[in-house]
This record gives structure tokens, sequence and C-alpha cells, in this order.
């Protein structure tokens, strides 16, 4: 087992190290909204293009496979480099990939500029988190990565609606446009407030293959493989499903991809909550509700009201998702945090891609309600291997005890 991580604390006053955290979070809400406002802006892009949704769904897919890529060979990488100098190249990254999007000329160039954008997600979310606890006191760094994901969050809230919104007004270009200046002003902030974050050692081969070895962190591995692959086979396309099978008009589908995102956040609260009581039943409760939600919207999607509240219960769903598998994560992974974090990144980066590119493969060979059910049945997997994690709890502690 790797030895480790320990870090130095930045030598800096309170005010300029939160001011860095901040920095940080906002880099966290610019990179996530410009990676999923191709999900609100799915039929703008079809039309413009002339393209099917499951090609449009490309979109999302390629960020999702650099994603994968670059999260664990970033941590390798970067070695001991300044991470003031690493958020700065990643930031510009998105700035990049916003400003090709918006110009793009044909379909093959708006997705070089999502693989662009590949990059910046998977190094930012390999070296974040660890930033941000470098630039704090130890008794405050569950603060400051609290507000670093609070960035995901807010951005889930604005990204997807502000997509539909605009694709449903304007010209789907204008979003990101948007984007690009707001990933513009996150870059100047972070130029003027993150500090110098010096590290003592970098990430190495040891500490992935550390992970590899643990047969709970595989399994927890696995289970956020199937619990964001069968989000974002039937997330990727839920602008066109509430439009076309529900009926829905793209005001209202505005209005309720906002409760969705407002919902999510609340949800990311409630599952901290719940966890605190009982890991194993908030995680197990939680795709059961996942499952039920996409089972409901996929089984009667003409029904008004069952589909907005199957989509409601949804996004509470997914807010408590990341949750208890973080929790799982964090308790067995201490060993070698930065490589954790990296991997789980990658992870969840190549799960987006195989949900959307399977949700893709079946709204183009099948239909666009299909792609529901795909997700439904990716989540019964995912209750396999909940049940699996916590047949490992059960015999560890079995094993505690009677060595007692």
């Amino acid at each position: 087992m790797s030895t480790p991580m320990t870090y130095r604390r930045h030598a800096a006053s309170s005010t300029s190290s939160w001011l860095g955290v901040w920095a940080i979070a906002l880099g966290a809400f610019a990179l996530v909204v410009t990676e999923f406002l191709p999900v609100g802006l799915l039929p703008g892009i079809v039309k413009g293009f002339g393209i099917s949704e499951g090609a449009a769904g490309l979109t999302v897919t390629a960020t999702a496979v650099l994603g994968f890529i670059a999260a664990p060979l970033t941590a390798l990488l970067v070695g001991k480099i300044d991470r003031r100098l690493v958020l700065l190249a990643l930031t510009a990254l998105v700035i990049l990939s916003g400003i090709t999007s918006a110009v793009a000329p044909d379909f093959a160039v708006l997705v070089i500029a999502r693989l662009i954008l590949g990059i910046g997600v998977g190094g930012f979310w390999s070296i974040s988190i660890t930033a941000a606890a470098r630039l704090v006191p130890e008794h405050q760094v569950a603060k400051a990565s609290s507000l670093v994901f609070s960035g995901i969050s807010v951005a889930s809230v604005v990204s997807v609606p502000m997509g539909s919104y605009i694709s449903a007004h304007y010209d789907w270009r204008v979003a990101f446009i948007v984007a690009s200046v707001l990933a513009t002003i996150v870059f100047a902030l972070q130029v003027f407030t993150l500090p110098k974050i010096a590290m003592d050692r970098g990430t190495t081969a040891a500490d992935f293959l550390s992970l590899l070895k643990s047969k709970k962190v595989v399994a927890i591995y696995v289970t956020i493989i199937f619990i964001v692959s069968g989000q974002f086979a039937g997330y990727t396309f839920v602008a066109p499903y509430l439009q076309q099978l529900a009926r829905f008009q793209p005001n209202t589908i505005t209005v309720l991809l906002l409760a969705y995102g407002v919902l999510a956040v609340f949800g990311n609260f409630l599952g901290g909550a719940l966890a605190g009581r009982n890991l194993h039943k908030t995680v197990y409760g939680n795709v059961i509700l996942f499952l039920g939600s996409l089972i409901a919207l996929a089984a009667i999607p003409h029904q008004p009201v069952v589909a907005i509240v199957s989509l409601l219960a949804w996004a509470l769903s997914w807010g408590m998702a990341p949750v208890g598998t973080q929790l799982w994560l964090f308790e067995e992974t201490k060993h070698a945090p930065e490589a954790a974090q990296s991997m789980n990144t990658s992870i969840f980066q190549l799960s987006i891609s195989l949900g959307s590119l399977v949700g893709g493969l079946v709204v183009d060979h099948i239909n666009l309600h299909a792609s529901m059910w795909a997700g439904s049945a990716i989540f019964a997997l995912a209750i396999a291997t909940v049940l699996f994690v916590g047949r490992l709890d059960a015999a560890k502690g079995v094993a505690q005890k009677s060595s007692r």
C-alpha cells in the first residue's frame, strides 16, 4: 500500500485562502455549465446541423470520453507543479472550447470543441478538491470541499434549463457565447485570487494500483458506473423526450428542468443528512427511488402529472446519488486521496459517455421512448452492486466482532 498523502497548508491569510477556494468553486461552476449545456440545447443542435438526436448526444459523450482519459493522466503528469498554474490552464481550455463551439461551422468541429472541454473536465476534477483543501486549515477542509462541490450543484441547476431556454428563443450558439464569457470572467478572478499551491509530492502509479486491490473500492466504482450511466442514458435526451412524448411546450420544459436542478441540489443535502444516520440504507433507498421514477416516466409519459412527479422524484434521487458513494469511497481510500479522486472522475466521465452512448444507440435504432427504458435497465444493475457492497460491509463487521 502506498504511503498516505500529506500536504503543507498555504500560509496566507484566512481571507486570501478562502478567496482562492471561491475561485476554484467558480471554476467548477463555469466548467459544469459548459459541460452540460448540450443537454438543454439538443433540439437546437439537431435542427441546426440536420442530425439525429442520437448523433447530437455525441456532444455529451465526446466530453466524457476525454474526461475519462484526462483525469488519471493529469494526476500523473502534473507531478508537483504549482496547482494554481494547472487550474488556470484548465480554465483556459474551457474558454477555448466554448468559443470553438459557438463558431463551429459543422458538427465535426463542435465535437472537437467538446473533446477539448473533456481535457479540462478530467484535469480539473482530478486536482481541484485537493487544491482547495490545501488552502485552508485541517478543520475547514470539509467546508472547502463542500463549497467546490456546490459549484457543481448550482451549475446543474443553471446549465440545462439555460440551454433549453436559449434553444427555444435564440440560436443555440448564443449559449456557448454566454458560457465563454462566464469562463473568461472566472479566469480573470482566478488570476488575481488564486495563491501559489505547492505540493509535497505527486500521484504515482502505485497509488492507483493500491485502489484496485480492495474489493469494496472496486465494487463502489462499479456502482458509480451503473448509477451515472443509467442517469445519462435517459437524461441526455430528457428535453426532446418531454417535448415529443410528454407533449410539454418549450417554456414548460425550461421550468421543469429548472425545478429538476433545484431539487437535485436539495437532494444533495438530504442525502448527506440521511447518510449520516444509515449510509447503506440511504444508498439502497436512493437507487430504488431512481429506478422507480425512471420506470414511471418511461411507462406513462403521456400523463402530465405522472411525468412531472416522476421527473421531480428523479431529480431528488440524482441529487442524493453522489453522497453515499463518495462517503463509501472516502472511508476506503484515505491512503491515496488524489488518486481516488482522479479515478472517480475518470470513472464518472466514462459512465457519462457510456450512458449517453447507450441512450443514443437506442434512440437511433429503436426510438426516443427507449432511452428511459435503457436507463431503467442499467439502474437495476446498480441495485445489485449496492447490495453487494452492503454484504461486504456486513462481512467486515462480523470479522471485526469475531477478532475482538
